[in-house]
């Protein structure tokens, strides 16, 4: 009776093997990324007590949940793909379920994209395929191989289709024993209070209802398995034209056609133009629940906007997510808005251990195999610092304040003319700006604000801008002090290394090369400049980290305006805020600016400052649904 009220609750998908949404009272256990580590993950299994010592189900009425990625790399994906299918009907016997969702390595197969297949992977499909399959297979290799000699293209051919080659693709295909089973499963489930979703949730699910991001993506999957079959069937695409290559080798039969006969339309051409359309389908974008990695790498304040708003539509708490290993352990992200459960279960290839969160009522907690048995997330501090200069703002400061000296150079950009300095203390030694503009010199300790004091040019906004992206926990402006140079007192902020300005990058077309996208990351500038009232933001000083295309915040000296309302470039531009960064926002008070900025700023500004952090909680556009 139980189980049957736990069916009625459970919304079905009419393309999926099982429910996309669930509620129950039973225990809740999650596994990421197997890559086919399959020791592992029935060890993983047993010790929570899903499995017994012969692989079967022992779980009662748990719920298990995999996020995907079980296969690609390790040897036994054939057996944990083969393990999944009999355990969800084993668990539905006993009043339990098993929920699947694809990650993008069983799309990556599927579909043909077999760069990550292990020669052990293959060899386990070896027994399926046919001697008369494999030299067929040969034959047509060959025949596109003109400059090979077929003693040398044997050796070639065996190295770039091993044993099992064939087998592995009848297996994976839409008809085949493993590939009719996986083409079932959804992309994006709820058990109770929590989401589940291979990679992340990018902008372009965060308002979409479950069921549709389910059934397009998988529309999609499926049409383009049909046609790759259809095509394959009238010998137009060989095996051994993976998904890369598809294209190009159909467009020179096609072109081949056309040579013949420039007004011929044969059927299949239709079919080309639709797999080439397909190609590009949602599915296999960065952006899809299957590739994004912003949930695991983009900034919190930019990322939570998305997050809470498809947690809300789908009335839960926290995102669960695989995709992105890290052998340290799992990972706590946005504030426990999601959760990062991918360790590298595969030790040969990631170095990790295997991991379950076990979730039983209100309470959950993560088991390591062979370690902790009841350990939380790990949640690791984010510091800007930390991260470009490998040193704490504190340890950066004290560089910057005492360090020696060493090098002093005209950057020859900038009216006021900065300087870049080198300075050395002790062993550690680094870059930084010095600015020396004050055009109003102690105006923090005017009694009177004037209105002339607006158009103020001052290296001591700088440091002010810092304390203050710090206090928000930005982390996006480098530390910045005030010392003097050659007697003259300046601002000196750290240099970011290797990084390029929106400018140069532009005029350079140097690719955006990025997780997270450009502009979800000129949203956090938007509301930054606008508390601080930059009215200098330009594409000088819009910085981006050439590794990664992360956005930094250089040149605050023209900001801190008294003024209660937006700069004038950004009073147009539509705020967005999530509940995450608002918290951040609405802790500032009076109180605690003054002690941080009074140094720098009159108590007119430290004034106007929470004028504008009230605007913006007014105007900006929020996450709920």
């Amino acid at each position: 009776m139980r189980f049957l009220l736990l069916c009625l609750l459970a919304v079905a998908s009419p393309l999926a093997a099982g429910p996309i949404e669930t509620d129950t009272d039973a225990r809740i256990v999650v596994f990421g990324d197997v890559h086919g580590a399959f020791d592992e993950m029935t060890a993983l299994l047993r010790d929570v007590g899903v499995i017994d010592a012969k692989n079967n189900w022992s779980g009662g009425d748990t719920h298990l949940v995999s996020l995907g990625d079980l296969v690609d790399r390790g040897a036994g994906s054939r057996e944990v793909v083969e393990l999944l299918m009999k355990l969800e009907g084993q668990a539905a016997e006993a009043g339990g379920m098993v929920h699947v969702i694809l990650g993008n390595h069983e799309v990556m197969v599927m579909t043909g994209d077999l760069r990550y297949v292990s020669r052990p992977e293959f060899a386990a499909f070896a027994a399926d395929e046919t001697a008369a399959e494999r030299e067929a297979l040969f034959q047509g290799w060959l025949a596109e191989q003109p400059t090979v000699e077929e003693a040398a293209a044997r050796a070639a051919f065996e190295d770039k289709f091993p044993p099992g080659f064939i087998g592995l693709q009848k297996a994976y295909a839409s008809d085949g024993a493993l590939g009719s089973w996986l083409k079932t499963l959804p992309l994006a489930i709820r058990v109770n209070d929590r989401l589940y979703i291979h990679a992340g949730a990018s902008a372009a699910i965060a308002e979409t209802p479950l069921e549709q991001i389910n059934e397009d993506n998988r529309a999609d999957l499926l049409q383009y398995l049909a046609l790759v079959a259809k095509l394959r069937d009238a010998g137009l695409l060989a095996r051994h034209v993976d998904f890369w290559n598809r294209r190009a080798h159909l467009n020179g039969k096609a072109e081949a056609v056309l040579a013949d006969d420039p007004k011929a339309r044969p059927a299949w051409f239709e079919d080309f133009l639709a797999l080439i359309e397909l190609e590009d389908a949602f599915l296999f974008t960065p952006d899809s629940p299957i590739w994004y990695r912003g949930s695991a790498y983009c900034h919190p304040y930019a990322e939570s906007f998305n997050t809470e708003r498809i947690l809300k539509r789908t009335g839960t708490r926290q995102l669960v997510i695989g995709h992105t290993p890290d052998p340290r352990g799992a990972i706590s992200r946005l504030e426990g808005q999601v959760l990062r459960l991918d360790t590298g279960m595969l030790n040969s290839v990631y170095r990790g251990v295997a991991t379950a969160l076990i979730i039983e009522g209100e309470q959950s907690w993560l088991h390591y195999l062979g370690g902790d048995t009841r350990a939380k997330p790990l949640v690791f501090a984010r510091s800007i610092s930390r991260e470009l200069w490998k040193q704490s703002d504190e340890e950066l400061e004290a560089l910057l304040r005492n360090g020696e000296i060493i090098g002093v150079q005209d950057i020859g950009t900038g009216v006021t003319k900065p300087k870049r300095l080198t300075l050395r203390g002790g062993e550690v030694q680094g870059d930084a700006v010095f600015k020396y503009e004050d055009t109003d010199p102690d105006l923090e300790d005017r009694g009177r604000f004037q209105r002339r004091f607006n158009d103020s040019d001052r290296y001591h906004y700088d440091p002010a801008a810092y304390r203050l992206d710090r206090m928000i926990d930005l982390q996006m402006v480098p530390v910045s002090v005030i010392r003097s140079v050659d007697g003259r007192e300046g601002s000196v902020g750290a240099w970011i290394p290797d990084a390029i300005n929106e400018r140069d990058r532009a005029e350079m077309e140097v690719p955006f090369q990025s997780h997270c996208a450009k502009d979800e990351q000129y949203r956090l500038r938007f509301v930054f400049d606008v508390l601080i009232y930059n009215e200098d933001r330009n594409l000088t000083n819009i910085m981006w980290t050439k590794k990664d295309f992360m956005l930094r915040f250089i040149d605050h000296s023209l900001a801190f305006r008294s003024l209660e309302r937006r700069p004038k470039q950004y009073r147009k531009i539509e705020l967005h805020l999530s509940d995450l960064t608002a918290r951040k926002l609405e802790a500032l008070n009076e109180a605690t600016l003054k002690d941080e900025l009074s140094e720098w700023l009159h108590p007119k500004q430290i004034e106007a400052i929470l004028g504008r952090r009230d605007l913006i909680l007014k105007e900006a556009r929020r996450t709920d649904p």
